[in-house]
């Protein structure tokens, strides 16, 4: 029994020492889906990149990862995002006067916002086995592992639309451009929210066992559609912020809620323009990372040993 058990402690010890423990960092790009994107962005998965590529869309991704291996395929991983997205409603070409495209033209909406989060996820690894891993029994250690994956997870994040008005970055949130915090618009949305992370990857494992290089796509889906501070069906009439804010603010949330050039305030009269945003659909983003990770163990080993 008491061989039995130290047999056990052994081959733990020899796969904590070999795979358990990984830290990873990554860098990259994010890019939003949301009512502010072009009006067919939804049409076929591949309009992010055919249809409404323009550098300023994609924006920097960082993150910062810790996962804790099981020895055959499963690992749960700790996850910290930081990112930044932008919409324009300006990405849009019409083909012809009071189509949709057009509709989105002249409300003219833009925003940009930074993202923190933080996910936990569990990760399938089909190649990532012990027998590929290698011992000292093994024929593998001096191969390289191809390794695909795939991750499903839940996690919290924060945001916080702003925009660019006259020279000066304003805070949408506050401002309450659909009538939050006036009755009967209801309170101001949150801005923090649950998040669902669904990623695919591949990642190469050197030989020594002791780091991996990859790249990882992730789609955020997220549980509120004020991203971009845009989810109500129709415009609040401008009287009912003039008759709730002092003078300036009134005007600064008229024009913040409906910037279109070509007349003081359409939205409210009827028509193609009566429509701001479509409520049921939240906003989601898309990342797109390289990714360093150090096996702990495996580094302490080979480079830490006293």
């Amino acid at each position: 029994m008491k061989k039995g058990l130290l047999f056990f402690l052994l081959a733990l010890a020899h796969h904590s020492q070999a795979q358990t423990h990984e830290l990873g960092g990554g860098m990259g790009f994010a890019y939003y889906f949301g009512d502010l994107n072009i009006v067919n962005h939804h049409r076929h998965p591949f309009t992010f990149i055919t249809e409404s590529f323009d550098p300023k869309n994609y924006k920097m991704a960082y993150s910062l990862s810790y996962r804790y291996n099981m020895v055959n395929r499963f690992s749960f991983g700790a996850n910290f995002n930081h990112l930044y997205l932008t919409g324009y409603d300006s990405d849009n070409k019409s083909k012809e006067k009071y189509d949709e495209e057009w509709s989105r033209l002249v409300r003219n909406l833009n925003f940009h916002t930074a993202i923190n989060s933080l996910t936990f996820d569990v990760r399938y690894e089909y190649f990532r086995t012990e027998d590929a891993w290698g011992n000292n029994n093994s024929g593998y250690i001096n191969d390289w592992i191809l390794s695909p994956y795939a991750a499903a997870g839940l996690g919290i994040f924060s945001f916080n639309p702003k925009t660019w008005y006259k020279g000066e970055e304003i805070e949408l949130q506050p401002l309450g451009t659909e009538g939050q915090g006036i009755k009967p618009y209801g309170q101001k949305y949150s801005l923090m929210g649950l998040i669902l992370p669904l990623s695919v990857g591949i990642r190469f494992i050197e030989p020594n066992r002791v780091y991996s290089i990859g790249v990882d796509f992730t789609y955020t889906y997220t549980f509120t559609d004020y991203l971009d501070d845009v989810s109500g069906k129709y415009y609040v009439d401008p009287a009912v912020f003039k008759s709730n804010y002092d003078p300036a603010k009134a005007a600064l949330v008229t024009a913040l809620a409906n910037r279109n050039p070509e007349s003081e305030y359409p939205g409210v009269i009827g028509g193609p323009l009566d429509i701001r945003g479509n409520p049921s659909q939240s906003d989601a983003y898309l990342s797109g990372q390289v990714k360093f990770t150090i096996f702990l163990d495996a580094f302490q080993q080979r480079y830490w040993r006293f």
